[in-house]
């Protein structure tokens, strides 16, 4: 009989509950007939019901026999990268190239795989090294930043330039956790801020991104017109909320409500006490999370790969909700766990799974 550990396992499965019912009231937005929202419900019903499956796996497999086939899973996924450049068997939209086209309908987001697994390949290479090779920028670090370089320019081919940006920051902690010099980063952020804001500006699409955060209500009806009907969504949700399923916005007005902006529509229908739920739902999980890397220090693998696993879900769901509350540059990041989605959701339930797994091995 396997102790599951309730403090990852309660907020994790209050967050999924939630997203069905807000995915639920969210589809009316995109279907107008009955059918069609029941449609779109039993798809993220499937989703969540492979998503399981993934996490039992992750769940029961030997933490150690990832190490194994990290390179294999490192090789699979540059593959995939290239392949959804290629026309005919990837599928674009909304001018992105980020999906591979597979059988029944279904399709495959490489990019979120992607993340995951590098997570796993830097915690067993991390792991692998002394102190003092982790020091050396030529040892502890430049490997990395090959491998970023790499991923980044597949990245920014799709475009996927926000999840570039969240893959940098999550192994930029990872490193620093692991002991690289803090004065090589510094002077590799001097040096790559330049380029990154040539980048992010170079693009129209990103250029008026920026413009919508810079200034939301003046750009209300063009760039920013999803951060407004987002912010219109909690601003009319109160603090208990209009109640599930009776809320406006996401009736034509505000985009991506079932996905992106999901956290808007629960800020509506559930009000301040429904976000704030959320809210404490992701801290626990990152507090456990780094709780358990804190007690496996003694084994640096795991220790390494807590911290990435928890890094990974926290960093997107914060920067889900700092989007939708105009506190970041709009970017389309799924809420972990709650938005409706195929690969994100199963990559979730797998990072869900790892750190189920880890927590077995910390006593208490």
């Amino acid at each position: 009989m396997f102790k599951v550990d309730k403090y990852l396992l309660i907020p994790f499965l209050y967050l999924v509950l939630l997203g069905c019912m807000m995915v639920f009231s969210a589809s009316v937005s995109i279907h107008s007939s009955s059918s069609g929202v029941l449609t779109l419900f039993v798809k993220h019903l499937i989703t969540i019901g492979f998503g399981t499956v993934c996490l039992l796996i992750c769940y029961f497999t030997p933490l150690e026999y990832w190490q194994k086939i990290i390179y294999i899973l490192l090789v699979i996924s540059i593959i995939a990268l290239i392949l959804v450049l290629v026309p005919g068997i990837s599928s674009e939209i909304k001018g992105a190239k980020r999906w591979l086209k597979l059988p029944f309908g279904f399709n495959f987001q490489p990019s979120f795989f992607c993340k995951w697994v590098l997570i796993i390949y830097m915690a067993t290479s991390l792991s692998k090294k002394t102190p003092e090779k982790i020091k050396s920028f030529k040892k502890g670090m430049l490997p990395y930043l090959v491998i970023l370089f790499v991923l980044g320019l597949l990245f920014l081919f799709e475009p996927d330039f926000g999840g570039f940006i969240v893959m940098s920051i999550m192994s930029f902690i990872m490193m620093l956790i692991a002991g690289t010099r803090l004065i090589y980063w510094l002077i590799m952020g001097i040096i790559l801020s330049p380029i990154l804001g040539y980048i992010a500006v170079t693009k129209t699409y990103r250029w008026n991104r920026l413009l919508a955060f810079i200034d939301v209500w003046k750009y209300a009806q063009s760039y920013s017109y999803q951060i407004v009907q987002s912010l219109l969504s909690f601003a009319g949700g109160g603090i208990f909320g209009r109640g599930i399923g009776n809320g406006i916005q996401k009736l034509s007005f505000l985009p991506e409500a079932h996905t992106d902006f999901i956290f808007s529509v629960i800020g509506e229908e559930l009000g301040f006490v429904g976000t704030i739920s959320v809210v404490v739902s992701f801290l626990i999980i990152m507090t456990r999370g780094f709780y358990l890397a804190y007690n496996l220090t003694d084994n640096t693998y795991l220790c390494y790969l807590a911290c990435g696993l928890t890094l990974f879900v926290s960093l997107e769901a914060a920067f889900n909700m700092l989007v939708t509350l105009s506190m970041a540059p709009p970017k389309g990041l799924p809420m972990p766990f709650v938005s409706y989605g195929g690969t994100a959701m199963m990559v979730y339930f797998s990072t869900m799974g790892l750190l189920l797994n880890i927590s077995r091995r910390v006593k208490c």
